[in-house]
C-alpha cells in the first residue's frame, strides 16, 4: 500500500504539491477567519456583561437602599437573586454601612472565586450613605462558550477546506495536470528519428472556448520539432559540402606540400650555396687581413733591419779601410754602432707587441687583483721614467676594489698607456712644468670603471678616429710602432671581456675609458679562436 502511495505521489507529483499548497492555504485562512469570529463573540459577550452591570446601576440601586434602610431582608434577598440571574454574574453582596463601619449582611454566589470583572456601588437613601453593592462577573462561561464555537466553526471551516480543494484539484487535473502529462511524455519520446509526429492536446468540456497556454505551448513544441528538422535537413547539407571542401582541401594541402618540399630543397641549396659562399668570403676576408697585417709587419720590421744593414755595411767598410782608425773615426763607429742597437730594439719591441695581439686566454689562468696594489706596483716601475720627463702620476682608487683578472695584462695597459703619454703626450716640445697623469678606479653596474687620463696634447683629429687600429700611431712624429693603442684595446676587448674608448681633448690631453667585469667568463680550451689576428 506504501509502496503503491509513493509511485502514485511520483507520477503526479504536481498535483500532490497543488494539493498540499491548497490545504496549507485553505487552513490557514480557516485558522485565520475562525480567530476573527472568536474575537468578535468574545468582545461581544463582554458588551452583554458590561450592560447587564449598566442595567443593575440603573434598575437596582436605589429599591436596594430603600429596602436597606428598612431592613427589608425578603426584598434584598429577592432583588439579589435577580441581580444573580443577570449574564455571567458570579457573586453579589451588600454591605451595610453603620457609624462608618462595615459590615456584610447579604451575599449571593461564590465570594471566594477569582472575578475578572467587578464592580462596587454605593446605597444612597434620601442623601445618606446607607451600604455598598459589590458585583462579580466571571468568563468562564464566555469561554466555553468560545471553545465549543471553535470547534463548530474548525470543524465547517474544514470540511469545506477540503471540499474546495478536491474540486480546485479535480479542475486543475483535468485542465492542466493531463495535458502537462501529455507534453512529458511527448517531449521523453520525441528524438531525432520521428520529427515528423505531431502532438495535439485533446479538447474537453472544461476546455472549450478557444485555446489557452497549454495550447500554445503545444503549439510552440510544434514549431520548435518543424524548426530542429530543418536546422538538422540544414546541418546534413552543410555536412555534405564540408567533407566535399576537405576533400578539396586536402588534395590542394597535397599539391602545397609537394611544392613546398620542392622550394623547400631548392632553398636548402641555395643555403648551402650562400654558406660556401660567405665560407669562402670569410676565408678571403682572413687571408686579406693576414696578408695586410704581414705587410705591415713586413713594411715595419724592413725598415729598421734596411737602416740596421746599411749602418752595419758602413761600419764594415769602415773596417776594411787600411789606414789606422783615429778617434774620430773610433766616435763615429760607436754613434752607428749605437744606431744599429737602436733599430735591433725596434724590432724587439715590434715582436712583443706581436706577442701581446696574438695571446692565447685558453693558456692564462685568471686570479684575484687588489687595484690598490697593481697601481702601487706600477708607479714603481714607472717612477724613473716619470722623473725623467717631469711628470708626476696620481691613482684615486677605493682599497677594497678587488676584481678576478688576469694581473699582468693589466699592467701591460697601463704601462703602454703611459708610456703613449711619456712618448707622445709629453713630448720634448710640451714644454709645460705641470705634466700630470690620473688614474681613477670605482666600482660599476656589473664590473669595475677606469678612467686614465693626462693633460697633454692630446692626439691628432685625423688619427682619432682609427687610433685602435695597427699601424696607426704618426711614425714619422716619435718613431713609435703603431701598435701600442691597438695591444691595448685587444687585451682590453679580448683577454679583459671589457670595453675602452677614447675621449680627445686636442692641446688638453687624452682620455680612456675602461670598462671590465668582476670576473671575466673563461673561454673553451677546444673553441676556435678566430678573433686572435
Amino acid at each position: 500500500m506504501l509502496k503503491h502511495y509513493l509511485k502514485l505521489r511520483q507520477n503526479n507529483l504536481l498535483s500532490y504539491r497543488l494539493l498540499v499548497y491548497i490545504v496549507l492555504c485553505s487552513t490557514l485562512l480557516a485558522i485565520l477567519s475562525t480567530a476573527i469570529q472568536l474575537f468578535w463573540d468574545y468582545r461581544k459577550d463582554l458588551g452583554d456583561i458590561e450592560r447587564g452591570l449598566q442595567s443593575i446601576e440603573a434598575s437596582y440601586l436605589d429599591s436596594l437602599a430603600s429596602s436597606l434602610w428598612k431592613l427589608d431582608k425578603d426584598q434584598i434577598g429577592i432583588q439579589l437573586d435577580g441581580i444573580m440571574k443577570l449574564q455571567d454574574i458570579g457573586y453579589a453582596s451588600i454591605t451595610e454601612i453603620v457609624a462608618d463601619s462595615e459590615e456584610a449582611i447579604f451575599f449571593r454566589g461564590d465570594t471566594d472565586a477569582e472575578m475578572p470583572i467587578q464592580r462596587q456601588f454605593e446605597l444612597y437613601y434620601r442623601d445618606t450613605l446607607v451600604g455598598r453593592l459589590k458585583v462579580g462577573a466571571t468568563l468562564d462561561n464566555v469561554y466555553l462558550r468560545l471553545i465549543e464555537k471553535f470547534f463548530i466553526i474548525l470543524g465547517s471551516q474544514t470540511i469545506k477546506t477540503f471540499l474546495v480543494s478536491i474540486c480546485i484539484l479535480l479542475v486543475v487535473h483535468y485542465l492542466v495536470i493531463t495535458h502537462l502529462t501529455s507534453l512529458a511524455r511527448y517531449t521523453r519520446r520525441i528524438g531525432l528519428d520521428n520529427l515528423d509526429e505531431e502532438i495535439s492536446l485533446e479538447s474537453s468540456l472544461l476546455r472549450r472556448g478557444g485555446e489557452d497556454s497549454l495550447d500554445q505551448l503545444a503549439e510552440t513544441l510544434n514549431q520548435m520539432r518543424v524548426n530542429i528538422r530543418r536546422q538538422l535537413q540544414a546541418k546534413k547539407r552543410a555536412q555534405q559540402q564540408l567533407e566535399q571542401l576537405n576533400e578539396e582541401l586536402e588534395q590542394r594541402v597535397k599539391y602545397r606540400t609537394a611544392t613546398l618540399k620542392h622550394t623547400n630543397d631548392r632553398l636548402t641549396e641555395a643555403l648551402d650555396e650562400l654558406t660556401q659562399t660567405k665560407d669562402r668570403l670569410v676565408e678571403s676576408e682572413k687571408m686579406a687581413a693576414l696578408g695586410e697585417l704581414v705587410s705591415g709587419i713586413a713594411q715595419e720590421i724592413e725598415r729598421p733591419l734596411s737602416q740596421g744593414m746599411s749602418l752595419s755595411e758602413q761600419v764594415i767598410n769602415r773596417l776594411d779601410e787600411p789606414r789606422q782608425i783615429d778617434n774620430a773615426s773610433a766616435m763615429s763607429l760607436c754613434k752607428q754602432v749605437d744606431q744599429v742597437h737602436d733599430q735591433l730594439g725596434k724590432i724587439s719591441e715590434l715582436m712583443k707587441a706581436f706577442r701581446l695581439i696574438a695571446v692565447d686566454p685558453a693558456k692564462l689562468t685568471p686570479q684575484r687583483v687588489k687595484l690598490t696594489e697593481l697601481f702601487s706596483q706600477l708607479e714603481h716601475q714607472v717612477a724613473e721614467r716619470l722623473l725623467r720627463h717631469h711628470v708626476r702620476i696620481e691613482v684615486d682608487c677605493d682599497d677594497s676594489l678587488e676584481l678576478i683578472s688576469y694581473p699582468d695584462s693589466l699592467r701591460q695597459i697601463f704601462n703602454q698607456l703611459i708610456s703613449n703619454s711619456l712618448q707622445h703626450g709629453f713630448g720634448p716640445e710640451h714644454g709645460r712644468n705641470d705634466a700630470l697623469i690620473s688614474i681613477q678606479a670605482s666600482h660599476h653596474s656589473d664590473g669595475v670603471e677606469i678612467s686614465y687620463r693626462d693633460n697633454g696634447i692630446g692626439i691628432p683629429e685625423q688619427v682619432l678616429p682609427r687610433v685602435f687600429e695597427p699601424f696607426v700611431a704618426s711614425r714619422g712624429e716619435r718613431g713609435g710602432s703603431g701598435l701600442g693603442t691597438h695591444v691595448v684595446y685587444r687585451l682590453v676587448t679580448g683577454l679583459l671581456q671589457g670595453k675602452i674608448d677614447c675621449h680627445n681633448r686636442r692641446g688638453e690631453g687624452v682620455e680612456f675609458q675602461i670598462k671590465v667585469p668582476l670576473r671575466p667568463h673563461t673561454p673553451d680550451p677546444h673553441q676556435d679562436d678566430d678573433d686572435l689576428w
